[in-house]
């Protein structure tokens, strides 16, 4: 069994020993000092997690006592050296000076948290509520019970001996709060593809306006009974936007959470697909060896997600029509008539042109009452600073790779992300868990590992198109921040001061050859689509910028 990890706070007054005052002198008993908080939860023989735990995240403030938390956290290293050798302490400074400012406290966490949840991926965390103040133990409870803080993991509150009063030395605390968040985790629809397993678009991580409000769109659209169609590249999350949409509805049976009706409908024929949606009843063909009920008759009083919606056949379109304006369908071989009350929702990666022509004009319009557009991750860069680590996790423990190879520091994670930024993933996602593969690889090879650097390089080549290295990222963040409007990253500064001359000549050049191809599809000379004369263009296609001053 894997060692649950504990997450505690630094007690001033209590670690390692219960002291006089806050960072004062030990509490001297005829017995000796007395252990704290967290040595009684670490070693007391009482508590159930004594010689159980091997890592402990210890959270201590910073700011104007910082000083004085730096001298009790060296004193609890030094407890634990002699008490609890085997012990590894992890320490995470917040720097604040206000212990009791409840959204402080509350800010730092929400980013803290998914960070160690990614580090100590599938053990159990303890989280300790009695050290600290009572803002932050307030924050640890709703956290706990908000379900923000994500499974496996157990709050407790720990007692030391002449606290007891015949009570455990550790007792786990549970409000018992059944929260949307809690609830909305354990959701998946019945057809989720691998690349959905595992990493859940999490509105309360989004950075970008656009993913909050697309989402308060789907929030608002949930409570009617109106189809849904949700457009977007693969890999942008339209499962999931659909599994919000769902969970935020009255149109949800509860015991369907775990497999909620979905069909992938480019994995079916038309005859295998109407069988799947209407049934079929014994003998309507030659397998049918006895009757089985379809996911309409399933999917009554919830909802229907179609994935893939372009791939639907003409014909199995008009059936569904009926079922939308009426209700009603008739199983494979039934002469009778059925009834069934859900809520559509569907999804496609094409594009509304092609969508268009491969869907009747009638059906279209029946589907898309409410049409939401998930945005790909080039027009979202910044969600990349949450999804990337998410993945890369994810693509380790799916790999069976060493943890260590998926874990980056500051710096080298944001090399990656400035990589990952200046490419436009067209596979979004699953462009992420390609780069992630790769770079595992590069890491892992115990022959010739590769540093970060080159490691990063190497996985980038995973991508499709003209993908560049780590330096001639940078000057593609500067021309997307310059196209989008947005300021530059100070990130960038990593690398050394910028300079813009290369992006320029790449930009020259690359406008030359496109001159030339536009020149070629559309029959017209060079001379009449730029003003640039031609023995410039034919000097930028050469990679030749001296003198450019024009």
């Amino acid at each position: 069994m894997t060692a649950p990890v504990l997450l505690t706070w630094l007690a001033t007054r209590n670690d390692p020993y219960e002291r006089v005052k806050s960072g004062g002198p030990p509490n001297e008993t005829p017995e000796g000092p007395v252990p704290g908080p967290t040595l009684t939860l670490l070693t007391d023989p009482a508590s159930p997690y004594a010689n159980r735990v091997t890592d402990v995240v210890v959270l201590r403030q910073g700011g104007a006592e910082a000083a004085m938390h730096d001298r009790i956290y060296g004193e609890l290293v030094a407890a634990l050296a002699e008490r609890a050798p085997t012990v590894q302490l992890h320490p995470h400074t917040w720097a604040h000076d206000d212990p009791t400012d409840h959204a402080a406290i509350y800010d730092w966490l929400r980013t803290l948290l998914p960070r160690l949840r990614r580090q100590f991926r599938g053990r159990e965390l303890i989280v300790h509520l009695s050290p600290g103040t009572a803002a932050m133990h307030t924050v640890w409870v709703l956290m706990a019970e908000t379900g923000f803080i994500e499974p496996p993991f157990t709050a407790v509150q720990s007692f030391r001996a002449n606290e007891r009063k015949g009570r455990p030395a550790v007792v786990p605390l549970s409000l018992g709060v059944d929260t949307f968040f809690k609830r909305w985790q354990e959701t998946r629809p019945a057809s989720a593809a691998e690349h959905d397993q595992g990493v859940r678009w999490d509105p309360r991580q989004f950075k970008s306006q656009r993913l909050r409000a697309l989402y308060d769109d789907a929030r608002r659209v949930a409570k009617l009974k109106v189809p849904v169609l949700i457009l977007g590249e693969r890999g942008t999350g339209k499962t999931t936007l659909a599994s919000w949409i769902r969970f935020r509805s009255p149109f949800r049976r509860p015991e369907l959470d775990k497999a909620w009706p979905a069909v992938p409908c480019g994995q079916y024929t038309p005859e295998t697909m109407r069988a799947e949606l209407f049934g079929y009843v014994a003998g309507a063909f030659t397998d049918a060896k006895k009757s089985r009920t379809g996911l309409l008759e399933r999917a009554n009083g919830d909802t229907l997600f179609l994935d893939e919606i372009g791939d639907v056949s003409k014909d199995l379109q008009r059936l569904l029509i009926k079922v939308l304006e009426e209700g009603v369908y008739q199983p494979l071989g039934s002469a009778d008539v059925q009834r069934t009350e859900l809520r559509l929702l569907t999804a496609t990666n094409l594009p509304p042109d092609t969508l268009r022509e491969q869907l009747d004009a009638d059906f279209l319009d029946r589907i898309r009452a409410f049409t939401l557009t998930v945005p790909p991750l080039r027009e979202v860069p910044e969600e990349l600073d949450w999804l990337w680590p998410t993945v890369l996790e994810e693509a380790a423990a799916r790999a069976r790779a060493p943890a260590r190879y998926a874990r980056l520091t500051q710096a080298q994670n944001a090399q990656v992300l400035r990589a990952l930024r200046a490419h436009p993933l067209p596979g979004n996602v699953r462009d992420l868990f390609r780069v992630a593969w790769r770079f595992l690889a590069a890491r892992a090879d115990d022959d010739a590992p590769l540093t970060v650097r080159d490691a990063t390089d190497y996985a980038l080549h995973a991508l499709d198109g003209d993908m560049p290295t780590a330096e001639g990222a940078v000057a593609r963040t500067l021309a997307r921040a310059f196209a989008d409007q947005r300021p530059i990253d100070p990130s960038l500064l990593d690398d050394g001061p910028l300079h813009p001359e290369g992006l320029i000549a790449d930009f020259k050049t690359w406008f030359g050859h496109e001159v030339a191809a536009l020149a070629s599809r559309t029959g017209r000379a060079e001379g009449e689509l730029t003003r640039i004369a031609d023995r410039t263009l034919r000097k930028w296609r050469r990679n030749d910028h001296a003198g450019d001053a024009e």
